[in-house]
């Protein structure tokens, strides 16, 4: 999916909620945290994935802090 979505977060940079299309979704929960490295030796900087339950759904964020950027990389049905 990869769409760029704006996040708001907590101090501890965990996601608080976002903005899909012209809805907000507050997270109620972050079920799963993760970081990925993902293909360092071709330079790919590191991202942090946030496995969240938000309004009726379960989502998967994306956040690359070079760059500073958020993207909404999965939703599960």
């Amino acid at each position: 999916m990869n769409r760029r979505v704006r996040v708001a977060v907590a101090p501890d940079l965990r996601p608080r909620g976002f903005r899909w299309g012209r809805k907000w979704l507050a997270v109620s929960e972050v079920m799963e945290d993760w970081r990925d490295t993902g293909q360092w030796w071709e330079g790919e900087a590191e991202k942090h994935f946030y496995r969240v339950a938000a309004g009726c759904g379960v989502y998967e964020l994306c956040f690359v802090p070079q760059g500073g950027e958020w993207t909404l990389y999965k939703v599960y049905d």
